[in-house]
């Protein structure tokens, strides 16, 4: 079990650092104009997998284990692809009908689509390699998909200068890596059985979620081709790379936590008393914001040196002025998503999640477009603010007989004082030495360094989320 969840964590810290290194080369290479346009068709791509197949990828986490556990494993396969086919053909008459009504440029739209569904297909087979425990394969597909598919599109971009070519040398690579993780797990369409009850199950757990892959969409990917409505493609590709940057820096941070804890916390809820069980959520919760802060703080005191450096002079330097922002959003999208909606999922509380998402949904495609249309880009930025953190308080609010909320808001009040008081010590550290005339990279770093020791030592005197404990191995 260790080695599994070990090779998890692994696969996921491969998929993470490979999307930094992709977006790098992608902003380095391309340059703000080209990229916002890319940024604009990839933010589509992932709205569709997201709204369209993601449901079924988590209904498949969902109930595979129990399958497997009553030697059911190949009727459940064979039903999960017989739901991905069907959603896959629903979706490829949708977009043929689309492109019939479309204008402009088929081929480019049609490339897009195409990217999609490959996308979609090696994603869900990913989750069948992880589910199975091939953790080799599974960490060898998380590079695929994020270098592999990046470096077969530069290679396609650099020698075509086409976007339609690079889009499909990108897809491609996800055809491929469906094969790589899938290939073993066809045969099962010849043998087993068709299972009513397993589809019937996986319906209802997972048709509910829909709203809420369509909100996270709305707040999370829509706002690249909103802002392209109302900005030049260079503005965008600022945007786009400078928040893609920050989100999977704190996505990294949470997966750290999430990755090993989340089957943890699944086996502790048979264990465990209720109240019991929520404040064991509550600290490792806790454990995850300490991680995310400890990132925002780095990011901050290095931000004048660090995009610049792996975004480029052009897009780093035009990016500054947004960090903060796009820092406060990402932390509260993160701690949302990975803690209150990970306890709907918990204890299977998908239709009041789905009520929720609908709601923050609405609120988000008005701000993201309205403050796109009267400010730009920074108006688009404080919409999405203002809605995560009320996205943030109606998560909270509904979750109350689910979650330790008391012990929760103490804690990230507590974290935030540290946070802001370390990175104030950062700051202060870095003006110092630039007045002693030591202005460089390797000042940033032992500010940096200042900071981050000075957050981690009051975390750690404060106890916050039992952190002596988890150090321990004691939660």
């Amino acid at each position: 079990m260790a080695r599994r969840g070990l090779g998890l964590t692994a696969g996921y810290a491969v998929s993470v650092t490979g999307g930094v290194v992709s977006l790098m080369a992608y902003a380095r290479v391309l340059g703000p104009q080209v990229y916002g346009q890319l940024a604009v068709y990839l933010a589509l791509v992932e709205a569709f997998q997201a709204v369209v197949f993601q449901w079924h990828r988590l209904a498949f986490v969902r109930f595979w284990t129990a399958s497997a556990r009553n030697d059911d494993a190949d009727a459940y396969l064979r039903t999960s692809h017989l739901v991905w086919l069907a959603i896959a053909l629903v979706a490829l008459a949708a977009i043929a009908l689309a492109l019939a009504f479309e204008a402009g440029s088929r081929q480019v739209w049609l490339a897009v689509g195409v990217l999609a569904l490959a996308k979609s297909a090696a994603l869900y087979t990913q989750e069948i390699a992880r589910a199975g425990s091939a953790v080799l394969r599974y960490a060898f597909a998380s590079f695929l998909l994020t270098v592999g598919a990046t470096l077969a599109g530069l290679i396609a971009w650099s020698l075509t200068h086409s976007m339609t070519l690079t889009l499909y040398g990108t897809a491609a690579v996800f055809v491929l890596q469906a094969i790589l993780c899938g290939f073993d797990r066809v045969a099962v369409m010849r043998h087993a059985r068709f299972s009513v009850d397993q589809l019937r199950a996986m319906l209802h757990y997972g048709l509910p979620l829909i709203p809420v892959f369509i909100a996270t969409t709305a707040m999370t990917r829509l706002d690249r081709p909103i802002l392209a409505m109302f900005e030049q493609p260079a503005v965008v590709g600022i945007y786009a790379a400078a928040s893609g940057l920050i989100t999977n820096a704190i996505s990294a941070a949470c997966l750290l936590i999430v990755t090993p804890c989340y089957p943890w916390l699944l086996r502790e809820k048979a264990s465990r008393s209720a109240a019991g069980h929520r404040a064991f959520h509550a600290r490792l919760g806790l454990l995850m914001l300490a991680c995310v802060f400890a990132v925002s703080i780095v990011v901050m005191v290095l931000r004048d040196v660090a995009l610049p450096l792996m975004l480029g002079p052009s897009i780093g330097n035009a990016a500054l002025p947004l960090v903060l922002p796009l820092l406060a959003i990402a932390t509260i999208a993160a701690f949302r998503a990975h803690f209150f909606d990970q306890a709907y999922h918990l204890h299977a509380r998908t239709k009041a999640l789905m009520s929720i998402n609908l709601l923050t949904m609405t609120l988000a495609v008005a701000a993201t477009y309205f403050g796109a249309r009267m400010a730009g880009c920074g108006g688009m930025v404080r919409g999405l603010l203002a809605v995560n953190v009320v996205a943030l308080l109606i998560s909270a609010a509904f979750a109350r007989g689910i979650v330790d909320l008391g012990r929760v808001v103490s804690g990230a009040i507590l974290l935030s004082a540290f946070a802001a008081a370390a990175l104030a010590a950062g700051e202060l550290s870095n003006d110092v030495l630039n007045r002693a005339g030591h202005a460089g990279i390797w000042t940033e770093c032992l500010s940096a360094i200042v900071a981050l020791s000075l957050f981690c030592g009051m975390c750690v005197g404060a106890n916050v989320g039992s952190i002596r404990e988890a150090l321990r191995g004691k939660l």
